[in-house]
């Protein structure tokens, strides 16, 4: 009976192993528009403490209040953020920025180019507006859906969740009316940053 039942635990854990393969680059080439984004400090087991999380929520592909990711073909791409609630505008005579415009009807496009490291599942995005790549583990990839983390700082986690869109919109634009929050002032972060 020990023997019966050690190799049906091999043969489970075999069956687990095989069944549970690497993610392709090939996987996330098309648009993905995010449903939520959670930010929270990790205990030392890894698990989110409940204190911490802040989440946002967007309609993914409303055209006026949402964030999407296109990756292309040739590890090239791009961040459509339309949900950004304000901008700063430079000002030359203090030297930084500090003018802002509240609620602008504006998309912002940041390109970025990117590498993919299957063995650990991490993608590094090299943003056009940021002096270094940041590193997002994938931790769920499906046909329709996909979940990254992102390790910000020491204990400190934006964690992603998409579905996709490829580019198609068909929610009409008058949902956007709506105001939805956005991350600020969280560098290291994707979507926090500004």
């Amino acid at each position: 009976m020990k023997k019966l039942t050690l190799l049906a635990m091999v043969a489970f854990a075999a069956l687990m192993f095989t069944s549970c393969g690497k993610v392709e680059y090939s996987q996330l080439v098309g648009t993905w528009g995010t449903e939520k984004i959670e930010y929270y400090n990790k205990d030392y087991a890894g698990n989110p403490i409940p204190g911490s999380l802040t989440v946002y929520s967007y309609d993914y592909d409303d055209p006026d209040n949402s964030i999407q990711l296109i990756f292309r073909d040739d590890k090239s791409g791009e961040m459509r953020d339309s949900a950004i609630d304000t901008i700063y505008l430079y000002n030359e005579e203090t030297g930084s920025y500090d003018i802002p415009i509240y609620c602008p009807d504006t998309t912002i496009v940041t390109t970025f180019t990117c590498v993919y490291d299957k063995s650990d599942q991490s993608l590094y995005m090299n943003m056009s507006d940021s002096p270094r790549p940041y590193r997002v583990v994938v931790t769920e990839l499906t046909k329709e859906t996909f979940v990254y983390e992102n390790e910000y700082g020491t204990d400190y986690v934006e964690k992603a969740y998409m579905r996709r869109i490829n580019g198609k919109t068909t929610k009409s634009a008058s949902r956007g009316n709506k105001v939805v929050r956005h991350p600020h002032n969280m560098p290291g972060t994707i979507f926090g940053r500004r």
